[in-house]
């Protein structure tokens, strides 16, 4: 009973203190902005960076307290980009120039679109980065390089979307 007590307090308190829920309705107190995420396109040779980013991006538009996810034809706003630049470069190197340590850096431009009008409401270039270790002397290194390439590529993509969604706020509020 206690418990139950406690928990009903925690609601209350949330509820009155400004708090939304993550992936509550757009109808909910402190109405959040729709805005559609186009799939990114990609003009690197890195596979896959468009996907990655496109899902950080709609997770952090569905996490954000400001704005909420829509379909193209429901909003009228219409976020899209580009990959522009994706380059990897070593860090740091063994006592032999084997590479340790890796740096890699993606430029991409996004450009946030009224729907009614087709006019850029922004345009913008973000750049994002991530480093990651490569693995010495295990019997699987080239798969745990792969792991820590493919957290790297994650890492980016989300610093990416924390980037976007900054300046989306700062845009759009």
């Amino acid at each position: 009973m206690r418990w139950l007590l406690a928990l009903s307090a925690l609601v209350g308190m949330l509820a009155s203190c400004g708090y939304t829920l993550v992936g509550a309705p757009p109808d909910t107190p402190g109405k959040r902005l729709p805005l559609a995420i186009v799939p990114f396109t990609n003009h690197t040779r890195e596979p896959d960076l468009e996907r990655l980013t496109t899902v950080a991006l709609r997770q952090a538009i569905l996490h954000s307290q400001f704005f909420s996810s829509a379909s193209e034809g429901a909003s009228a706003r219409r976020l899209q980009g580009a990959i522009r630049g994706f380059s990897s470069s070593p860090l740091s190197f063994d006592q032999n120039d084997n590479v340790l340590q890796y740096r890699i850096e993606a430029n991409m431009h996004i450009r946030l679109v009224e729907t009614s009008t087709q006019r850029p409401m922004l345009e913008q270039d973000i750049s994002a980065s991530a480093e990651y270790l490569v693995s010495r002397g295990t019997t699987d290194r080239v798969r745990e390089d792969v792991v820590a390439r493919e957290a790297a590529l994650a890492r980016l993509a989300q610093q990416f979307a924390d980037k976007c969604l900054a300046l989306l706020t700062i845009a759009l509020l």
